[in-house]
């Protein structure tokens, strides 16, 4: 059992402690920690991994897709403003005057400017025909990237690149966002122009956007967490209860399992002497019937030759009389030697009833009074305790009327489901004189401690000054004490 607990308080431990001075490692510290504690960390990496990566993602398709929704609505606001100023570029290589005036009688509303600050019309080779800022008028640059997919009849939507002539030249240092919208000849259909324009609002738009979707993946992800980390919480916390539960019983069985070892040496030890005692007794009385009936027997013997000899009637008279003497008084005193011995009929009886047979026997003996109470007592018990119930009040009974001239003799008993405990009190002799303890009740006691401990119980003696003395024991049934085919808690 030692070591079946020993194993169980190993598993429960978390490991053994950790040694001073020695630098714990991250893995260590991690594993010392909670259940909770190593999901909130493990899952808080994986998750703020998960969130990067979604928010990133999502971030970028949100704002893409509210950036080309409005690039289309301004696109499409410009197209239908310059377009049908701009058809001279289809047989023309430059705006006339008049139609460069009319753009800028149309541009210059101050809400339209705030919205678009730049604005330029370039020709499919990259020549600027028309600019709010008039030194690029006429210049060709390099086609930029957008012109060139605008060409392809799509709206372009990019970053301004700062890098660019046409940027350099004006000094620009805000990243716009630049929408190249194409713009159509009204006869034919095909791209004569594509019309460039720098939108500030969509660029906030942009940024909006993607703060608006992080938030929300940062949001979703934290009521995630928090949900996941609530769950396994409460199942770390039950299992940390369960944990602590389960290395106090260990521990607990592992007392347990030192108290029985303990109690089983106890036992052997109090067999081995209640052993030597009843060969002790058996001696005694075996002296006894030698002592006493033997040689009363054997006077007898001789007194029978007297009456056969007997020379007249008188002689034999006297040799019988003497021969009816001696054996009346071996057979008295083989009486009392078998009385000692033999136990009254206590076997169908209750401990409330064997301790009352008893009393009333010592009581008829001595004359002497004795006040009993008991509590629960009225139950069934095995024949060996049964025998070791009626000697204790017996021999607790005879030493009260011993040691203190039967004075306050008084008998409890107590039984519930774990222990019984029987006491016998007295009151000391009377004129105040001290409860003798001598070596004539000595080995009465202590045969009598040696049975109450092979039962697994305790004997004990206490002399309370003033106020007599008392003898005490106390049985653990645990619930129930099998012996043989016997259980106490069937019986109950």
């Amino acid at each position: 059992m030692v070591e079946v607990s020993d194993i169980v308080v190993q598993t429960v431990k978390r490991g053994p402690p950790h040694p001073q001075g020695r630098k714990r490692t991250p893995l260590g510290w991690f594993k010392a920690q909670t259940l909770s504690i190593q999901f909130l960390a493990a899952s808080g990496v994986l998750i703020l991994f998960t969130t990067l990566i979604a928010g990133y993602l999502i971030s970028e398709i949100t704002s893409g897709n509210a950036v080309r929704n409005k690039a289309g609505a301004a696109a499409l606001l410009v197209q239908s403003m310059t377009e049908p100023i701009v058809q001279e570029l289809a047989s023309a290589d430059v705006l006339p005057p008049q139609d460069i005036a009319q753009l800028d009688r149309l541009l210059a509303d101050p809400s339209f400017r705030q919205r678009f600050p730049h604005l330029e019309i370039w020709k499919p080779d990259g020549t600027v025909a028309y600019s709010l800022s008039k030194e690029l008028i006429n210049r060709r640059f390099d086609p930029p990237l957008g012109l060139r997919e605008a060409l392809s009849g799509d709206v372009a939507v990019l970053r301004a690149d700062l890098s660019a002539p046409e940027h350099t030249m004006r000094n620009f240092h805000n990243r716009y966002l630049e929408i190249y919208s194409p713009l159509r000849e009204h006869s034919s259909g095909r791209i004569i122009a594509v019309a460039e324009i720098h939108e500030a609002v969509l660029a906030d738009e942009a940024a909006r956007q993607r703060w608006i979707s992080w938030g929300a993946v940062a949001l979703v992800s934290a009521f995630l967490m928090a949900g996941l980390f609530g769950i396994v919480q409460r199942g770390s916390r039950t299992i940390e209860l369960q944990r602590q539960h389960l290395t106090q019983r260990a521990e607990e069985a592992e007392a347990t399992s030192a108290e029985i070892l303990q109690l089983r040496e106890r036992a052997r030890l109090a067999s081995l002497e209640l052993a030597a005692l009843n060969e002790r007794f058996i001696r005694s009385i075996g002296a006894d019937l030698h002592d006493g009936p033997s040689q009363l027997i054997g006077f007898a013997v001789l007194q029978t030759e007297q009456v056969r000899t007997a020379r007249s009637p008188a002689h034999r008279r006297t040799a019988l009389a003497a021969l009816k003497e001696a054996l009346d008084t071996a057979l008295a005193e083989i009486r009392m030697i078998a009385k000692a011995l033999i136990l009254p009929e206590i076997e169908h009886l209750g401990a409330e009833a064997i301790i009352a047979r008893a009393i009333k026997l010592h009581q008829a003996r001595t004359g002497s009074k004795v006040t009993f109470e008991a509590r629960n007592a009225n139950i069934e018990l095995p024949p060996a305790i049964k025998t070791c119930l009626y000697r204790f009040v017996q021999e607790g009974l005879n030493n009260a009327y011993r040691h203190a001239d039967g004075n306050g003799q008084q008998v409890r008993c107590r039984i519930d489901a774990r222990s019984i405990e029987v006491s016998v009190h007295d009151s000391g002799r009377q004129g105040g004189g001290v409860t003798e303890t001598g070596r004539g009740a000595g080995m009465g006691i202590y045969g009598l401690r040696q049975r109450i401990e092979s039962l697994g119980g305790r004997l004990s003696f206490e002399r309370m000054l003033g106020r007599g003395a008392r003898l005490k024991m106390k049985i653990e049934l645990g619930g129930g004490v099998p012996v043989g085919d016997y259980n106490i808690a069937d019986h109950r």
